[in-house]
């Protein structure tokens, strides 16, 4: 598995990378009326509208900080029978990591999401959430802006 780790205040995370579609810089949104607080807006990408979600606003935190790092990732949303095209604003979208499926492992404690343990530089291992789109990002919200 090919991973794209960024962060949130509250922790690393790991998207597969068979769901990216293309990671851009960040850019302004047009706004959605009376959408929830964790979408930002649309952009327009090749004619297409896209509907751009704040990951850190989704998990409960402040809006993404906007670091030099941060990105809107295009990733595939797997919605019925077809895959919409969905941004996620995320921080320090820098790192690429590659680990077999059996690296992603339970922590022992009860997560809606999957942990992946990565060792850091001091030989220590560190819990990064494997990302998984359907459960982060609440469909009918999805099916609404579609």
């Amino acid at each position: 598995m090919l991973l794209l780790l960024f962060e949130t205040s509250e922790g690393r995370y790991a998207l597969d990378s068979k769901y990216i579609v293309e990671i851009i810089p960040l850019l302004n949104t047009k706004k959605i009326p009376t959408a929830p607080a964790f979408v930002t807006g649309m952009i327009n990408y090749h004619g297409v509208p896209v509907p751009v979600f704040d990951f850190s606003a989704i998990e409960g935190d402040e809006a993404s900080r906007q670091f030099y790092s941060t990105r809107i990732i295009l990733v595939r949303y797997p919605l019925d029978e077809e895959e919409k095209l969905v941004g996620l604003i995320a921080e320090r979208a820098t790192d690429v990591i590659r680990c077999a499926e059996a690296d992603v492992r339970s922590s022992g404690i009860l997560l809606e999401k999957n942990p992946l343990f990565e060792t850091d530089d001091s030989g220590q291992e560190e819990i990064v959430q494997l990302f998984d789109i359907r459960r982060m990002i609440p469909e009918d919200v999805v099916r609404e802006l579609f």
